[in-house]
Order: C-alpha cells, then sequence, then structure tokens
C-alpha cells in the first residue's frame, strides 16, 4: 500500500493532546457518533500490538540452545523488561557489562535471532480509548482518506489503524483518547433515581459552586467516596486546608501529590491559607500566583509567567516546560537568558528574574496541568454536592458500587455524618440484585445477592415472580409462588438474613427462629431444627444478628456487652466501651474495644513491624496501632482473625492528620478473638510473654 504523509507546518511542535471522559458503558456510543459525524473512511480505532522484549528474546533463545537458565537470568539482570530496548541499547549494555560482552562474542546466532524476534509483533489489539480523525484534504487540497493516509486493517470487524498511538501522532493526526470514568456513571445512575423518586430532574451545569454545606463536608474530611478526595491522605491534608472555594479543591488535587509532597509545598499551601504563614510575591507576577496564594502549582502558571514577564511566545513558553522536564540544558540555557533579559525589560531586577527562572526550574519536574485538576475537582464537587444534597440516592449508588471491603466504611461514614437513613437487610419485597432505596421511608435496602448461598439464578427467579405478580404476603405464600429454582437452602438464608422480617411482622430478630421452624418443620416436613440453632444462645437477639452478619456481612451489634458476657478476664470486661463511649475518651484513657475485625497492614519501622488495624462497631470505625512489640506476638495469626469478633486494650491518643482517636498498644494490651457462632466460647487471648487458651 502507498502512504502519503501530510506536509508538516513549521509551527507545529506536537500533535494536540485531547482527552475526553465519558461513562464507562458509552465508550462505544462515542466511537460510533465520531464514525458518523466525519465518515467511516476517516475516523477509526487505533491499533496496540505487543512486541518481544529484549531480556525476554535472550532468555528464550538461549533456552533453545541449552543455555543454563542461571547464566542468562544473571547475564540479563540488569536489563528492565518494562523497557522498550533497542538494537542500540543491547549493544550499549554489552559494552558495560563484561558477562554479556562475553556472551554476545560467543552467541552471536542469538544475538542475531533477538534483533529480528523484537521487531515482530506476536499480539495485536484494539487500544481501548484512542481513537484517530483524519483530515478529508492534504495540504495540497486534495481529496483523501484514510486509506490513503496509513494502513489499516479489520480486528474483530472493527477498523484499526496498523500504526500505534505515538506513530499517529508524529503524523499529526488528531487523536482522542475516549477514556471511561466510573464516577461518571455513577452521576448518572443518582440522576435516574432522583428522578424516579422525586420527579426531578438535575442537570450539572446548573449546579453552583458556592453550597456552603458543600465545603463544611470538605473542611472535616468527610470524603468517603468522593471523586478523588476519598482517601484517608486526602481526607487529612482537607482538614488542613480547610477549603472554602472551587479554587482550593482544585489547587489540592494538583498538589497532593508526592513531587509537591516531597518539597513540601502541600503544606505550605495550607499554612498560607490559613493564616500560619505569610505570602511571598514575586516581582510581577502576584496576578498569576494570587489564587495560589503565591506559590507556583499549575504549568500554566509557569508559561504565563514566561510569557507575560519574559515577553517570550507562548509556544517557546511550552517548549520551555518540555525542556524541563526533558532536562535539555542547552535549549533551556538558551531560553533562560532570554527569559532573564526580556523580565529585566520589563522592569524585573536581575537577581529576581534569576530567582523566578531558578524556581521555576525545580517547580516544573512536579508541576501539573490546571485544566486537569480543575477539570477532576469540578468532578469532585459534584460527588460532595449529591452526597450533601441527596444523601440517600447518593448512598444507595455508593453501597451499590461499593467493593465489599469498602461496604464498612461507607455505613461508618453515613453514622458519622449524622444522615438520617435506615440501613435495613435484604427485604423479599424491596431488594433485587442492587442496593435500592424506599424513598417514602427514607431506607436503603441490601441486595439479595449479598445473602451467602442465593445466587444470581435465585435471586433473579425471585425478582421476576415479584415484578410480574406484585409483592409476597407472607413467607408461606412466597414458597408456594417462587420455583424450584429458589430452593430449601436459598430460602433458609433468606429468613436467617432476615429478609421476610418486614412481610412477616417480626419484632426482634430471636423471632427468625420461630419462622425458620416454620419453614423447615411444617412447611418442608423436616423433624426438627439443626442443632446449632437449638442452644441456650439460639434464644438471643445477639445469636440471631450474629448470623446475619455471618450470611451477609451487615447487622449492628451490642458488641460491647456480648464480648463482656464472653471473655473471662473481667478487669479487661470492666475496660470495655461502646462505639458512642470510645469517641468521647479523653487522650491517655486505658480502654477495651470491640467489633468486626475489617483490614489490617503492616509497615516496618526503626525498631520492627508495626501493625495497623480497623475494627467495625456498629458502623464505627476504631483504628488500631500496634507498635513492634506487641504487634510481633499476633503477626503470624493476624489473617486468621479477618471478618472475626475482636477485642483490643491499649491506650486513647488523637491521631491529628486523620482527625479521630486511635488505640495505641502499650504493655498491657490484650486480644481476644471470639468465635462468631457460639459466643461463650471459643475465645483466644494472647498477652506478652504468655499464651493463654481459655
Amino acid at each position: 500500500m502507498k502512504v502519503k504523509l501530510l506536509k508538516v507546518r513549521k509551527f507545529f511542535t506536537d500533535a494536540p493532546d485531547v482527552d475526553c471522559d465519558f461513562e464507562t458503558t458509552g465508550r462505544d456510543k462515542v466511537k460510533e457518533y465520531i464514525s458518523q459525524k466525519y465518515g467511516k473512511n476517516y475516523s477509526c480505532s487505533v491499533g496496540s500490538y505487543t512486541k518481544m522484549k529484549l531480556k525476554t528474546c535472550i532468555k528464550d533463545f538461549a533456552k533453545i540452545k541449552g543455555i543454563p537458565f542461571d547464566l542468562t537470568n544473571k547475564i540479563t539482570k540488569d536489563i528492565d523488561d518494562q523497557i522498550e530496548y533497542t538494537w542500540g541499547d543491547l549493544i550499549e549494555y554489552a559494552s558495560k557489562s563484561k558477562l554479556l560482552y562475553k556472551f554476545v562474542q560467543d552467541n552471536p546466532d542469538i544475538v542475531h535471532m533477538s534483533k529480528y524476534a523484537m521487531m515482530v509483533p506476536k499480539a495485536e489489539s484494539i487500544h481501548p480509548s484512542a481513537y484517530i480523525i483524519v483530515p478529508k484534504h492534504n495540504q495540497d487540497g486534495k481529496k483523501t482518506d484514510l486509506f490513503n493516509l496509513m494502513p489499516v486493517k479489520k480486528i474483530d470487524g472493527v477498523l484499526v489503524s496498523e500504526w500505534e498511538g505515538k506513530y499517529t501522532e508524529a503524523g499529526l493526526f488528531l487523536k482522542e483518547d475516549i477514556l471511561g470514568l466510573s464516577q461518571l456513571d455513577k452521576f448518572h445512575g443518582i440522576i435516574n433515581l432522583i428522578k424516579k423518586n422525586y420527579d426531578k430532574d438535575i442537570i450539572l451545569n446548573d449546579i453552583k459552586f458556592d453550597d456552603v454545606e458543600v465545603f463544611k463536608y470538605f473542611r472535616r474530611g468527610w470524603c468517603e467516596d468522593v471523586f478523588q478526595f476519598g482517601t484517608t491522605g486526602l481526607m487529612g491534608y482537607c482538614r488542613q486546608v480547610k477549603p472554602t472555594q472551587l479554587s482550593d479543591l482544585i489547587a489540592m488535587t494538583a498538589l497532593f501529590r508526592p513531587g509537591p509532597m516531597e518539597s513540601n509545598a502541600h503544606q505550605d499551601f495550607a499554612d498560607i491559607k490559613n493564616g500560619k504563614k505569610k505570602p511571598k510575591y514575586d516581582y510581577g507576577i502576584k496576578n498569576i500566583t494570587e489564587e495560589t496564594y503565591s506559590l507556583l502549582v499549575y504549568q500554566e502558571q509557569m508559561m504565563s509567567i514566561i510569557h507575560q514577564l519574559g515577553g517570550l511566545s507562548l509556544i517557546e513558553a511550552e517548549n520551555a516546560r518540555k525542556y524541563i522536564k526533558k532536562k535539555k540544558h542547552k535549549e533551556l540555557n538558551e531560553l533562560g537568558d532570554r527569559f532573564i533579559a526580556g523580565a529585566m525589560k520589563n522592569g524585573c531586577p536581575e537577581k529576581e528574574a534569576h530567582t523566578i527562572w531558578d524556581k521555576m526550574n525545580a517547580f516544573s519536574s512536579y508541576s501539573f496541568n490546571k485544566s486537569h485538576a480543575a477539570a477532576y475537582s469540578v468532578i469532585s464537587y459534584y460527588s460532595m454536592w449529591f452526597k450533601v444534597n441527596y444523601p440517600l440516592e447518593f448512598w444507595t449508588i455508593s453501597l451499590q458500587e461499593a467493593a465489599e471491603i469498602e461496604i464498612p466504611y461507607r455505613l461508618a461514614e453515613m453514622k458519622k455524618t449524622g444522615v438520617e437513613i435506615e440501613v435495613r437487610p435484604p427485604d423479599i419485597n424491596y431488594s433485587g440484585e442492587k442496593f435500592s432505596c424506599d424513598p417514602e421511608n427514607n431506607r436503603i435496602f441490601y441486595n439479595l445477592n449479598k445473602i451467602k448461598g442465593c445466587g444470581d439464578v435465585a435471586v433473579k427467579n425471585i425478582v421476576e415472580v415479584r415484578d410480574k405478580d406484585g409483592e409476597f404476603f407472607d413467607l408461606e405464600e412466597f414458597v408456594k409462588r417462587v420455583p424450584s429454582k429458589v430452593n430449601k437452602s436459598n430460602i433458609k438464608n433468606l429468613i436467617i438474613s432476615g429478609a421476610f422480617d418486614l412481610v412477616e411482622d417480626l419484632s426482634e430478630p430471636r423471632d427468625r427462629k420461630e419462622l425458620l421452624r416454620k419453614f423447615l418443620v411444617d412447611i418442608k416436613g423436616d423433624d426438627d431444627l439443626p442443632e446449632e440453632y437449638k442452644t441456650a444462645d439460639s434464644f438471643t437477639n445477639a445469636f440471631w444478628i450474629m448470623e446475619q452478619k455471618r450470611l451477609t456481612g451487615f447487622g449492628e451489634i451490642d458488641y460491647e456487652t456480648l464480648v463482656r458476657d464472653s471473655i473471662p478476664n473481667k478487669r479487661f470486661a470492666k475496660m470495655l466501651v461502646n462505639d458512642v463511649e470510645f469517641l468521647g475518651t479523653r487522650e491517655g484513657e486505658s480502654v477495651s474495644v470491640a467489633g468486626k475485625f475489617i483490614y489490617y497492614r503492616e509497615r516496618a519501622i526503626k525498631n520492627g513491624v508495626m501493625g495497623s488495624l480497623q475494627i467495625d462497631c456498629n458502623n464505627t470505625i476504631i483504628n488500631i496501632t500496634m507498635w513492634p512489640d506487641a504487634y510481633e506476638i499476633y503477626r503470624n495469626e493476624i489473617e486468621d482473625y479477618k471478618n472475626g469478633i475482636i477485642a483490643v486494650s491499649g491506650i486513647v491518643k488523637k491521631d491529628k492528620f486523620k482527625g479521630v482517636k486511635t488505640l495505641y498498644s502499650c504493655d498491657s494490651t490484650k486480644l481476644y478473638l471470639i468465635s462468631q457462632r457460639n459466643m461463650k466460647k471459643n475465645v483466644f487471648e494472647r498477652k506478652y510473654g504468655n499464651a493463654e487458651h481459655k
């Protein structure tokens, strides 16, 4: 195929880099729209080709020749397989390594085969986001199309450029990255729920960026499941900065990254904003850096300084940015001299001109694009706006999209922010395949799929019967209406999980025992209940809530009372506090806490390995820090504790960054593991220097 490239005009430095975010489910529609608008002969997806890497080639061909793996591994250990090395790189490495040089000399056939193997694609695919548009006429005004400008082929029926993205950009074709952003899917779900619940249309562009309550949530760090700001680090940073306007959020997005944080720029921003430090404006650029309190934060600021103060063109300003990033010292020095000369011409003292240029040099290594930060910060604001103004719909979608490990944190945030939403277990009349909400009573229901043992087939059949013939009236009617695919085990777990509590008007969780007996004995004809449901514990609410938690992960329980009754150590039991009492404790107070063990991580410090644990105590997340001397006792078995009920003693201190009280281990720290099925048995205690089984 004869391919003709477009003429490149001298004023072009790079083709534009266009990134557009869409709902993940709508990306194919966008590509289809582009194809229809510009024509199928003028747009296509971009191909992606995987080639053999240098290290892999050498090892594979050496294996064929029978050369020991240990030898080739030793020879190639310094070659990074993540980097696309060229043939010239192999020669360069060989000149630096005696082992590799000897290998190349002794095995010219391997070297020869590797050279050509690296050129051949071993796999082809379609780039998930890259899409290109080509002009309908070339520089000479002659009509052309996609097929005249580059090699194309079909992969799985889709027209694809045989050139990868970097080569299409080199040809100055317009390449767009049609990216999927799951947060936009969440917005879609929330807006649809608002429409369904209140017949109200929400237009994102109509939302104002001056909602006082929204910024109150940001200042308090109430950012769970808020786009970009939902990490522990950014929650803490919010409490430091105390943002009051959108521009603060934009700057925080740009600053809370490794580069600025290494130079402490993020802390300077927080301190200046809150009056702990005074801003120091450089000559002639206050109008450029005022919104960021005298600090350089964005690439656009640097380019504006070069253009406005130095008098250089915007293309030269853009080149300066790239030169600094790519460390092109010769070109930089030339531009720097011209900037300083231009700044002095505009009245800037020579010393200050040099200072400003040096700052920009240092800043550019971690600079961030403002337009990118602004676009994402707007989405963050929208996310928080929904959280504040439509909490029922926000949290319903949030829980729908949450991973299993994320659910306790989302429930904890709901409790912390004081939203009056009742979260209930799965229900046969309200629940389906996803979390659902009841706006009339301000309730959210767990989905039926959350129940262990209730697979997709059973849930689908329940929902289909309910949608077709209406709500269920009671257990007996439910059993008659649902098909055989909803089996005995499914219904048993539905009862235990609380799915019949509302329809059967059960007043307490322990009433599920009689409902389970009715189903198994009266309806199914079993002789009696299983043995585990005939114990003394089975008459208590705690037992049935724990059974519910075992099957669904959901349920509130009085851990304090449960653990106090189970643990033989009376002093430890006397120190036990519930979630509300823990939040009200004083720093330095010795207490014990109990809850579901949901998370831990290890971190090496100077004197050993410390452990950071989290427990869920009735939708309050309590952080526990165990220093190396204490953590070492439990370290080998800590994984076995996950999802069990644990009780831990320690000293209360406030984590200033996280803004929460944390329990720290001390010399007398003890940990108990309590069985979920039989609370008064299988209690395990470890303490310093002595392991005891109770």
